[in-house]
């Protein structure tokens, strides 16, 4: 009798949640008081949720879903800010280890063979859309930042789940396209903030034109990071 293997999804926002229920085929489970979504990919059972944004809720999430387990692996699957040259808009990173800003404890990541994780992601408690603070981090090494990858890290070593991170490079703080007040136009489960943004657009209506092609940039990223987690498990 053989046994199935579950995975986690992690979504840390709506929007990539909706890039993964596509490239996954997934379900909604209304009943379910964890998950939001399942289904599988290929001979692994799937269950997804959305995290929010930050460290901290995605510790808080990642305990539930393993609470509600069992799982073997847990992948987390979204956007991110790349840093490096080499990663431009549109490019994939699978990370081999992952760090809390500014000095927290680094976590060496465990993807599925024969998937090789190449680079370094930060993971950081909000935007940075200073040159001086996110250069040094690039000269530390690490190639592009998120918000979630850390905080999921921590928990599932601390159970002994292996887990992986995919993101696509949505954006580049070095083209200064997503500053403070565009951050402050999502809420915490990553969906618009409809008043924020009709006061942001009203200030001046030549911003919607930016908005437009950043949504476009992180639904493309969020869908490039979900078909490659779906063709690691698949084996396609």
């Amino acid at each position: 009798m053989t046994t199935e293997r579950r995975v986690a999804v992690l979504a840390p926002m709506k929007p990539e949640l909706k890039a993964i229920v596509k490239s996954f085929s997934l379900e909604p489970t209304p009943d379910d008081p964890v998950f939001s979504h399942a289904g599988r990919a290929g001979s692994w059972g799937v269950a997804a949720l959305v995290t929010g944004m930050g460290p901290a809720l995605a510790r808080e999430a990642t305990r539930k879903a393993l609470a509600a387990g069992p799982f073997d692996h847990v992948m987390v699957i979204g956007i991110a800010g790349g840093l490096d040259p080499g990663l431009p808009v549109g490019s994939l990173m699978v990370p081999g280890r992952v760090q809390l800003y500014p000095d927290g404890p680094e976590f060496q990541a465990h993807p599925l063979p024969p998937r090789e994780a190449q680079g370094a992601l930060m993971t950081t408690d909000g935007l940075f859309d200073n040159d001086k603070v996110w250069q040094p981090i690039l000269e530390r090494g690490f190639g592009a930042v998120d918000m979630e990858a850390a905080g999921v890290a921590e928990v599932c070593e601390a159970e002994g789940i292996p887990w992986s991170i995919y993101r696509g490079i949505s954006d580049r703080p070095d083209e200064h396209i997503v500053d403070q007040a565009v951050f402050s136009l999502s809420k915490p489960d990553g969906s618009a903030d409809p008043v924020a943004v009709a006061k942001y657009l009203a200030r001046d209506p030549r911003r919607a034109k930016a908005l437009t092609h950043l949504n476009r940039c992180m639904q493309e990223a969020a869908s490039l990071a979900a078909d490659a987690a779906y063709a690691d498990l698949t084996g396609s």
